[in-house]
Order: C-alpha cells, then structure tokens, then sequence
C-alpha cells in the first residue's frame, strides 16, 4: 500500500494499479535490496526475479515498481533500475 499511499518523486494512485492488474492474471510480488556499488541493478534484478515460484517478469503484460532509497540514491541508480526492469519485461508490457 505504500507504492499508493506515500508520495514520491512518480507518484502512484489506485487507478494506476488497477489499471495493470485488470484482468492480468496471476500477480507477482518482488523485494530486491542491496548495498554493494552496483545496488541498484542488483536490487533490481532481485525485484524481478522469483526463482522460488520459477518466474520472471518476462511475461507479464503489466509491471507496477516503486524505487525506495536514502538520501545518498542517485538519478543514475534510479534510471539503472528502471532500465533493468524494462530490459527483463515483455516489449508490450504497460509499466509504471
């Protein structure tokens, strides 16, 4: 509910949501942290990858993502996150 709740640089509302889940089938939850020099794209990939239920973004025709940091998180790591999920989504996916 935060991704609804607490503002943000993107903000998101309901209808925002609801908009990639109507009728999307099964919904996939993904947390990825990290703190190495490269965390952003290690937390991102993390995110997007579920090896206990053996998915991935790959298929999924609407991907909802909130970037969460300190104060020390940069654009570039905010772009970085964004590239890699668009990078491992479905081409045609609504992402937001």
């Amino acid at each position: 509910s935060d991704i609804i709740t607490i503002p943000g640089l993107v903000n998101v509302d309901f209808a925002d949501v609801k908009a990639v889940m109507k009728d999307s089938g099964t919904a996939m939850l993904g947390v990825g942290v990290s703190s190495s020099k490269n965390r952003a794209e290690e937390a991102a990939e993390q995110a997007t990858l579920a090896p206990l239920i053996g998915s991935s973004i790959q298929s999924a025709t609407g991907v909802v993502y909130n970037i969460t940091g300190g104060k020390d998180i940069t654009l570039q790591e905010v772009n970085r996150v964004s590239q890699v999920v668009t990078s491992l989504a479905d081409p045609s996916a609504n992402i937001i």
